[in-house]
């Protein structure tokens, strides 16, 4: 602990001086951004009735932000980024914050890497999400009930984040502050993350530890609010809640060649629960995306879920297709097409896509039309 404190110190310190040795004149530039991503989804199974929907989020949570970041010289700069989600059919925002997605000010430097606090992804996100068929052209067909966080619906806040470069790799590292006197870790959140990336490979391997996340006796800690939304895993069997969430992960990437990319993904969650009760889930995706032509990008996912319970040992599983085709008509927008499919197995009673109410049988597909622009 002590050698990880020194290094974050002697970081900032880094920082720090850089920023005062700088004497060039300041130039500040902030950039408006955002998405918007609506879509009709279908689906065959919700509570045992189909439903045909207007939904927004399906390619991407719609969302506006401001980023912008002032030169201090000597390679050093200060930057800021504020981004609020919101759901376009119907004009709210998500998450129940004005700056729900990202609220963060900090200093970069070239040599001594980058420091911010505020409001942010973990660092497992940050390192793995990458490698998901979601991110990469499926919508909404992330791990059953986001277990893992990648997706990632959770963000952290009360947190310092260190990023850094060295040639090819990064390291990304996250604390998230409990912030209640006399007890550290009511709601407090620790994720590191590696990656590497060279010519057309790309590895990373990434741990979170969350603890009493959605914590009712500190809902001012690292993670409230956005936790466990629409999860089948926030309560033990006996109904219990979550006291520790715990995962780690490794994924990769290869680009066989320009056009052609295959990618693999294994992460593990482990959910321990108030009444000393645990659920562990393993994810196992293998992802590849083809461009038919520069304009036309399609795409197979497919993942396995295994999990067990420590209370009856029960070993519910899920299996889940991911098929979408995306065509871009610019830079900036582009319209899809997604089919994703789930089917429980094992002592899995029921089937739950993402953001979806659960099925009443093992199975439940959903169909998803839309368009997105960014602007």
């Amino acid at each position: 602990m002590k050698t990880r404190i020194a290094a974050s110190a002697a970081a900032g310190c880094g920082l720090l001086a850089a920023a005062l040795a700088g004497t060039a004149q300041a130039q500040t530039g902030v950039t408006l951004y955002g998405i918007i991503s609506e879509g009709l989804s279908y689906t065959t199974n919700v509570g045992g009735k189909s439903l045909t929907e207007l939904k927004g989020n399906v390619m991407q949570v719609s969302r506006w932000g401001l980023r912008g970041t002032e030169d201090l010289g000597g390679g050093t700069r200060a930057l800021f980024n504020l981004e609020s989600g919101f759901s376009p059919d119907t004009g709210t925002w998500t998450q129940g914050r004005l700056f729900g997605r990202t609220a963060i000010v900090g200093l970069a430097n070239d040599r001594w890497g980058q420091v911010t606090i505020g409001r942010q992804m973990d660092a497992m996100s940050q390192t793995l999400v990458g490698y998901e068929s979601a991110i990469q052209f499926a919508s909404i067909g992330t791990h059953i009930g986001d277990n893992d966080n990648l997706f990632p619906v959770a963000r952290i806040s009360n947190s310092v984040q260190y990023m850094n470069k060295f040639g090819g790799l990064q390291f990304i590292g996250v604390y998230g502050a409990a912030e209640k006197p006399g007890d550290s870790t009511d709601n407090r959140s620790i994720s590191a993350g590696l990656g590497y990336t060279r010519g057309p490979w790309s590895v990373g391997v990434a741990y979170h530890d969350m603890r009493r996340p959605n914590s009712t006796t500190n809902p001012n800690g690292a993670i409230y609010g956005d936790w466990g939304i629409t999860s089948p895993f926030v309560t033990s069997p006996g109904g219990a809640g979550v006291n520790r969430q715990s995962m780690y992960g490794a994924g990769g990437s290869y680009s066989i060649t320009p056009a052609l990319k295959v990618s693999a993904l294994y992460t593990h969650s482990k959910f321990d629960y108030f009444d000393n009760s645990d659920l562990k889930l393993s994810n196992y995706e293998g992802t590849i995306t083809y461009f038919i032509n520069p304009s036309t990008l399609v795409g197979a996912g497919y993942i396995f879920t295994d999990g067990k319970y420590s209370s009856n040992g029960n070993k519910p599983k899920w299996h889940q297709l991911n098929l979408g085709v995306d065509y871009f008509l610019s830079k900036r927008t582009d319209v899809f097409l997604v089919g994703i499919y789930q089917k429980a197995a094992g002592d899995a009673r029921y089937a739950q896509i993402f953001s979806n109410l659960s099925s009443d049988s093992k199975t439940q597909m959903s169909i998803i039309a839309g368009i997105r622009h960014k602007f």
